[in-house]
């Protein structure tokens, strides 16, 4: 590569070793970033008129060129060459062959450091509302299936044993709540990114580009940054942007995980539709929940992103430094792996059908009725401690006698405790059960369904939020 086609190289007597270009160049990779360049330059033609370094005719060629690149590169018909060492070094080359003079005096008070900043936070500031609207159809999906389940009664598990009864609905919920702080997560995230690191240049600031605010209102920011070496040194918003990919993938991935423990013959609670599971090749009975798999190994990798630009940063001397390049690999992957998961899962749980009747066989099972019994006593004014020690007796009795609770007569109710009168009977039902827990929170249909309500009211804020937006 020659020097009229590298952003620097005046002081050196030599070009570029092959190989020191095969382990910094890296224009293919971060060509997708070429809309943003594109559009810092533009803010920045604008910048370079007001300091009067170019002349109007000279920043609406630039203008047009830029623009007619853009449009290249999105059709695909246009795009770096091997020897373009970066992203801006690809579009200043094209932009110089097209308009000659003009295009050269675009790099001046301006560096490749705050360029690359810019890039890359203006990409994950359109990518997050994409991200929220495919999080968005998911969210929608679980909500409508709670809604038909807001009744079904299922098992409820903690450490994978039977505990107490709830509701389908109530179960599907939980995942949604989770998964909703996630998107505000989102949220948070564009709100906390909304400062511009155009007019930083290379650490210092520019003594060109002297109204950093008019670009930054222009590209869509709050504010230019505070300050230039932390316009250019700090990745903590990418860093910020992994975890909330990482958080979200690790939260579908527990949802992932039920899921494929639901698909199995020995839970048997769903059956996914055939056009979101896959067979195999050597057992044709076979119905695989590839999509909840899948997407659990991603989640590994998003938290392997997260862990390698936070080393990346770890001890990192300000301002710029090339290991900060590193964020484009991570956030790149990160975005990818949620336009890909995202929008399966919501299909997967959209077109789920799950089988109440299943569910509800296996509710009480493992004596899960035994708190009703625990908390029958306590409204009679039995200390807790000592209904919970009467009521372990009495599943004992059950276990040597292999009986239900709810099997038992009154004559052995009385017999582990004479308090246990025999309208404890009317507790020992599934339905009593969760219509008992009708505190807010809990799994009594009733407030499953003011629950679902809320939800979608708040689902139906944060989709204005993301536009509509979808891949």
């Amino acid at each position: 590569m020659n020097q009229t086609t590298r952003l620097w190289g005046g002081r050196f007597r030599k070009p570029p070793d092959p190989r020191l270009m095969r382990l910094s160049s890296a224009a293919s990779a971060h060509a997708r970033l070429a809309p943003q360049d594109i559009a810092g330059g533009k803010a920045h033609a604008a910048e370079l008129l007001r300091a009067g370094l170019l002349t109007a005719a000279e920043m609406e060629a630039i203008i047009a060129a830029l623009e007619a690149i853009s449009q290249e590169v999105q059709a695909g018909s246009l795009s770096p060459s091997a020897d373009d060492e970066d992203v801006h070094t690809f579009i200043e080359r094209v932009l110089i062959a097209r308009i000659g003079d003009a295009g050269a005096k675009l790099r001046a008070g301006r560096s490749r450091n705050d360029q690359a900043a810019n890039n890359l936070k203006l990409y994950l500031r359109e990518q997050v509302r994409l991200i929220g609207g495919m999080l968005a159809e998911l969210l929608d999906a679980i909500s409508a299936q709670s809604e038909t389940h807001a009744a079904s009664v299922c098992p409820g598990f903690t450490h994978l044993q039977s505990a107490q009864p709830v509701t389908f609905g109530h179960w599907l919920m939980a995942h949604g709540q989770v998964l909703a702080r996630d998107a505000t997560r989102l949220q948070d995230w564009e709100r906390r990114s909304g400062q511009s690191p155009l007019g930083a240049a290379a650490l210092a600031g520019s003594a060109i580009a002297l109204t950093p605010e008019l670009s930054a209102r222009a590209l869509g920011y709050d504010a230019p940054c505070e300050n230039s070496v932390d316009a250019v040194g700090a990745r903590d918003h990418v860093a910020e942007f992994l975890f909330v990919a990482a958080m979200l993938a690790t939260n579908l991935s527990r949802l992932a995980e039920e899921v494929t423990l639901w698909t199995s013959r020995q839970f048997g609670w769903i059956t996914l539709d055939d056009a979101f599971a896959t067979g195999s090749s050597i057992m044709p009975q076979k119905k695989n929940p590839d999509i909840a798999e899948i997407s659990r190994g991603r989640a590994a990798r998003l938290t392997g992103d997260l862990v390698a630009m936070l080393g990346a940063l770890k001890g990192l001397p300000l301002a710029y430094n090339r290991d900060l390049a590193e964020d484009k690999r991570a956030a790149f992957d990160a975005v990818d792996v949620l336009g890909e998961v995202l929008p399966a899962f919501a299909g997967l749980i959209a077109s789920m059908e799950a089988h109440p009747q299943v569910m509800r066989a296996q509710a009480g099972a493992g004596f899960a009725l035994a708190t009703e019994v625990a908390d029958y006593l306590a409204r009679k004014g039995v200390p807790f401690a000592e209904a919970h020690e009467i009521t372990g007796t009495l599943v004992r009795y059950c276990e040597e006698m292999e009986r239900d609770l709810e099997q038992l007569e009154p004559v052995e109710l009385r017999a582990i405790d004479p308090r246990l009168g025999e309208d404890v009977r009317a507790c020992l039902t599934l339905d009593a059960a969760v219509a008992a827990r009708s505190g807010f929170g809990g799994t009594a249909p009733a407030r499953v369904t003011e629950q679902i309500a809320r939800f979608r009211s708040w689902l139906a804020e944060f989709e204005v939020w993301t536009g509509g937006a979808s891949r």
